[in-house]
């Protein structure tokens, strides 16, 4: 069975505002979306969401995906009214120069622009290296009282940037990162029938700043085996040599065999490629000297959980100009899908 994903689902969830430790909007669309199909569905204290049902075993399957995705955060309100800001997880300050922001205040969020200092008043010196962190300001096109009354320190701001399919089956948006793998488990929540495993899908927080909820919802639970649904970086593109793309957009599914948080045991590794060899799934072992995501967590949970991440090749990632392949969803969503409903013989 091959599932047809709603991809205006995916559309909503990459414009919803959520940076790590900001994720309430996203937590409750999904609460609406789950409920009619979950068995039970709460939040825990660190405000992941856990969504559950009965399997037809006395095996137990976490899936995880962080809800949250990489943000700026409002540190200092200048007397001009622009916005200092730092970052909430990783971002290239080079991605940020001249882009759109949405400010989210207490009475509703604010249309803000990333500026530096113009080039014709810079000298060349300034002009040969990247502008840094502090260099960048927001500003949001109001008087600096007016601003000083409507923005606050603490405040989040999410990057602006439309949901676009373009090109051969192709992506683009801001958040794909991790609504793509939030996408791909809430899909595969929604069509469980009669799974083999009693299944906890967990819709993590704070995995961008340290897997941070992940950590905590592993310690709360007791699976069996734990499937992570994350993002990985695709770089198949010019100036980057074929053995260090990591994975490429269109190659299907990412299995993980190590990354820098993780190394998936060999009898998981082998049931997770197997599964794709018998169902025609497309996939590649991926293999990343860095990086690391919730199954890092997971793993070293309790006595261990046996984990693995299932990777969604994206290009650009940690920017809003993320892009990702509809045909790699569908693998991801397929391998998902079969392994939760019929269990993995490892």
């Amino acid at each position: 069975m091959t599932l047809k994903p709603d991809f205006s689902i995916l559309k909503t969830l990459t414009q919803l505002p959520g940076i790590a430790g900001r994720e309430s909007a996203v937590r409750a669309y999904l609460q609406t979306l789950l409920t009619p199909y979950a068995d039970t569905i709460r939040t825990d204290a660190l405000g992941n969401l856990i969504v559950s049902k009965k399997g037809t075993s006395d095996k137990h399957l976490l899936l995880c995906a962080h809800m949250d995705e990489v943000g700026l955060m409002v540190h200092f309100v200048d007397e001009h009214g622009f916005l200092r800001f730092v970052t909430v997880g990783g971002i290239d300050p080079r991605t940020l120069l001249a882009q759109r922001v949405r400010v989210q205040t207490k009475n509703g969020p604010l249309l803000g622009i990333i500026g530096t200092k113009p080039a014709h008043i810079t000298t060349e010196a300034e002009r040969s290296k990247a502008v840094p962190l502090k260099d960048l300001f927001i500003d949001v096109g109001l008087p600096a009282d007016e601003v000083k009354k409507r923005v606050s320190p603490g405040d989040f701001a999410v990057l602006d940037r439309s949901y676009e399919e373009f090109g051969d089956g192709l992506i683009s948006a801001k958040a794909i990162d991790n609504r793509a793998g939030v996408f791909i488990q809430a899909e595969v929540f929604k069509h469980l029938k009669k799974p083999f495993y009693n299944v906890d899908a967990v819709f993590t927080v704070q995995e961008e700043v340290g897997v941070r909820g992940a950590t905590t919802a592993a310690y709360g639970l007791t699976p069996d085996v734990c499937l992570c649904l994350d993002t990985t970086g695709a770089a198949d593109i010019p100036g980057v040599s074929p053995q260090d793309y990591i994975v490429r957009l269109g190659g299907g599914v990412g299995i993980t065999a190590l990354d820098a948080r993780t190394i998936t045991p060999q009898p998981l590794l082998d049931a997770l490629t197997g599964v794709c060899t018998k169902n025609h799934i497309p996939y590649q072992v991926r293999v990343a000297p860095r990086g690391g995501n919730d199954a890092g967590a997971v793993h070293l949970s309790k006595t261990g959980v046996p984990s693995c991440a299932l990777s969604l090749p994206t290009r650009n990632i940690h920017s809003n100009v993320e892009i990702c392949a509809k045909q790699d969803i569908q693998a991801m969503l397929d391998l998902t899908y079969f392994c939760t409903e019929q269990g993995l013989k490892y």
